[in-house]
């Protein structure tokens, strides 16, 4: 399954941030380059931490999948290039198989028939997935109905997403019926997927918010992208205190905020020695960390990066990790627009994968 492109961020995402605040960023917005030891970051590389491309709407969908341990809701997360045709699906526990849609080796097709190897990291072959229905898109309606039949792995079923305009968000009828990995299944899901939490709002000047989305993740060698969902955490001035994402395995929370932080100084971790060489005073719209982190048995050796710009009514993101993390390569990247969250709909923040700086 392919990564999405990162290039410039796309307009329909900028859209559904809404306006009901000012907009503002960095005041180096052309930066491509690290810059030298000595130079105040304001703002990440983008060759780095690329910027977003995608139109990614969520939400809990009424579902029923009987003999499975499911429901009565779970988690839809859906994109859509610019044309609303499906460029990826995933349910968070329904039983489904993870897809991204076009022509590149992983995807799954939006018209005729073809095989799609999903190894290594999924294990699964598909020795035919044959498009029965995909009328082409409008601006108010999508509908994909495909066969999907894998010999080795026991998959023999139909499955089907249609997709009805409805406000800001999709109103969606899911089905998946036949077989899949040996089980009988019936699975159905309905609800409405948005661009944010329709139950949020948007923290008033001077207090502690959360902010929640869907985010495009490339991180090769690594099962789970190219989507996951990313949680940001700031205090009323701005100011970072965690972040967390859903699956990719990092969660890391920042010791009374990121105000504490030694600008050219070192702390300790539970994941080593960390070296703050780059840290931006941050303001309500924005804020920008990047940090060195060695572990003396050498097991951890990488250097990470958030950075986070209000645009209307959303924080766009985007964040890298590079080098080695328990002793395995990583060249991890994420972006999107994040929108206001609730904290009973995204948890409690950071988590053991990185600890407290």
């Amino acid at each position: 399954m392919k990564n999405f492109t990162a290039a410039a961020l796309c307009s329909i995402a900028v859209a559904a941030c809404g306006s009901s605040q000012p907009d503002a960023g960095p005041g180096n917005t052309n930066s491509d380059g690290g810059g030298g030891a000595q130079e105040v970051l304001s703002m990440l590389s983008l060759k780095e931490a690329p910027e977003a491309t995608e139109s990614l709407y969520w939400g809990d969908l009424d579902v029923s999948a009987p003999g499975f341990a499911t429901g009565p809701q779970d988690q839809l997360t859906i994109g859509l290039d610019a044309d609303n045709r499906l460029r990826y699906l995933k349910w968070l526990t329904f039983p489904s198989v993870q897809k991204t849609y076009g022509e590149d080796a992983g995807d799954f097709p939006l018209s005729g028939t073809r095989a799609v190897d999903l190894n290594p990291n999924f294990g699964l072959v598909f020795d035919e997935v044959t498009v029965l229905d995909s009328p082409a898109p409008s601006a108010t309606h999508f509908l994909l109905r495909s066969h999907y039949v894998s010999t080795a792995n026991l998959y023999d079923f139909v499955e089907s997403i249609e997709g009805t305009k409805s406000g800001d968000g999709w109103g969606i009828v899911y089905s998946e019926q036949g077989t899949f990995a040996g089980v009988a299944i019936a699975g159905t899901g309905t609800g409405t997927v948005y661009p944010r939490d329709p139950n949020a709002e948007v923290a008033a000047a001077g207090q502690a918010s959360l902010w929640s989305a869907p985010v495009e993740l490339a991180a090769p060698g690594i099962t789970g992208p190219p989507v996951d969902h990313l949680t940001v955490a700031l205090d009323g001035t701005g100011a970072l205190q965690w972040f967390s994402f859903q699956s990719f395995p990092r969660h890391v929370s920042f010791t009374d905020t990121t105000d504490g932080l030694p600008l050219g100084g070192r702390l300790l971790s539970a994941e080593g020695a960390v070296s703050f060489d780059k840290v931006v005073a941050h303001s309500p719209n924005h804020a920008v960390i990047r940090y060195h982190v060695v572990s003396n048995d050498e097991m951890n050796d990488f250097t990470e990066g958030l950075d986070v710009t209000r645009k209307g009514d959303c924080e766009l993101i985007r964040y890298f990790i590079s080098g080695t993390v328990l002793g395995a390569t990583i060249d991890g990247h994420a972006a999107g627009a994040l929108a206001p969250a609730v904290a009973s709909a995204v948890g409690a923040g950071g988590g053991s994968d990185g600890g407290t700086l």
